[in-house]
């Protein structure tokens, strides 16, 4: 009896290690990403983590990820957009599971850089094939938000957002989609409170380039003119 005490033990506690191993296989690629999370209020730091992945992990869909997200941050969209589609590439060449999951964080980097680029039409269609696949994913959501936004189509917009207040979502996101919401009926002033409220409460928007938002600042700002 204590034999078989002792092999049940034993088993347990080896199916613990194997689990625990498991799991630092799966979140180890992922801990420059991590790192850099932390140090989201300070800039530079963060994008010297990112560009450490890139460096660290170099043909691994995770490296690409990180290095998009780096060229975001400062802008470069159109290199962001050639390292997502590196990163596509080596989930599609090399599809195990852990590159199938990253598909899905390759095409919202994806969405980013098309909102960014004022191809709203774009940021739409592949955001919400994003959260079609993985509703988890609130800030896809935020990006079907402020897209439809940006089109025009007001009531989508707020169908959207709607879902967003029902989710664990980034409070950057949710004061963005205000704006752009706020915008889109013409209530600049109410656009221009929500922006700067954002702006004053984050140094760096976690996945957008603070010109994008000193951009919309501007264009709010001489659109109230007008309408005044």
């Amino acid at each position: 009896m204590e034999y078989l005490n002792l092999n049940l033990t034993s088993t347990i506690a080896g199916l613990a290690v194997v689990l625990l191993v498991m799991f630092a296989r799966l979140h180890w690629p992922f801990r420059y990403q991590y790192i850099s999370h932390l140090f989201k209020s300070r800039t530079e730091q963060r994008l010297r983590w990112l560009d450490a992945s890139y460096r660290k992990n170099r043909a691994r869909s995770v490296a690409m990820l990180d290095k998009s997200t780096y060229e975001i941050l400062i802008g470069n969209y159109e290199l962001a957009e050639k390292y997502i589609v590196q990163g596509l590439n080596v989930c599609k060449e090399r599809p195990s599971l852990f590159n199938q999951a990253m598909i899905h964080y390759l095409f919202y980097n994806l969405a980013i850089v098309y909102y960014s680029s004022g191809r709203y039409s774009d940021a739409l269609e592949v955001a919400f094939r994003v959260y079609q696949r993985d509703q988890g994913m609130t800030d896809s959501l935020a990006v079907i938000a402020c897209a439809h936004a940006r089109l025009g189509e007001v009531e989508s917009a707020q169908e959207a957002f709607k879902l967003i207040s029902g989710k664990r979502s980034a409070r950057d996101w949710r004061l963005l989609c205000l704006a752009e919401i706020e915008a889109a009926k013409g209530n600049y002033e109410h656009a221009l409170a929500h922006l700067r409220q954002l702006m004053s409460k984050s140094s760096h928007f976690l996945h957008l380039n603070r010109a994008e938002l000193e951009k919309r600042l501007e264009e709010w700002q001489k659109a109230s003119t007008q309408v005044s």
